[in-house]
């Protein structure tokens, strides 16, 4: 029996839009896939770091067998490749684990939206699990602190910040790049007297 197939518009898309906010609390979060519909494609990796004022709580970090072989594309750009997964769980196993470290916290990532669209779909294909949380993006904050960038890819960032000199498109390193970047972003935009949560109205 094939599951319930979440219909467009529902609960499958992301919160409409992400906030924008200083905060000390929330979860750093990246996924990899083995392409870009979530319809079509499965998630293959999971991260997601808890962050405290400051200060890094927990993580979480774990692989994921699809039912589809993975592309050379894929294993090219993420370095992912069938092997790796042979023994690693399916995605049933792992998203309740990975939902309860969630929470209800905000959540956080760059071009979070494509993240969202993912978890949501899947949690509610797999789980019939609704998930809401709120959204902070670090495209969307770098795209009004740094209008002067080229682009804003997450590979610009980390390089113009200083934070490193090359994306792995592995979940867990992605996610750690990117809260750094909001860190940064964070402390930027403090010391411009610049309000994040003001630019949110």
């Amino acid at each position: 029996m094939q599951p319930s197939v979440p219909q467009k518009g529902s609960f499958a898309d992301p919160p409409k839009k992400s906030i924008l906010a200083h905060v000390s609390r929330y979860v750093a979060l990246d996924i990899e896939t083995t392409g870009l519909n979530p319809a079509q494609e499965q998630i293959l990796e999971l991260a997601a770091v808890r962050m405290k004022d400051g200060e890094e709580v927990g993580r979480f970090s774990q692989l994921i067998r699809p039912t589809k072989e993975i592309s050379s594309f894929i294993t090219q750009l993420t370095g992912i490749d069938n092997a790796m997964v042979m023994d690693a769980p399916r995605i049933e196993a792992v998203l309740p684990t990975f939902l309860a470290f969630l929470g209800n916290d905000l959540l956080l990532g760059h071009n979070t939206a494509f993240d969202l669209r993912f978890i949501r779909y899947h949690s509610m294909v797999v789980l019939h699990r609704r998930v809401a949380n709120p959204y902070m993006d670090t495209l969307r904050i770098s795209r009004l602190l740094f209008p002067q960038l080229p682009n804003h890819k997450l590979s610009t960032l980390i390089q113009y910040f200083g934070i490193g000199d090359t994306v792995e498109h592995r979940a867990l390193s992605d996610a750690i790049q990117t809260m750094k970047c909001y860190e940064y972003m964070k402390q930027y935009a403090q010391q411009q007297g610049f309000s994040l949560e003001q630019a949110n109205r």
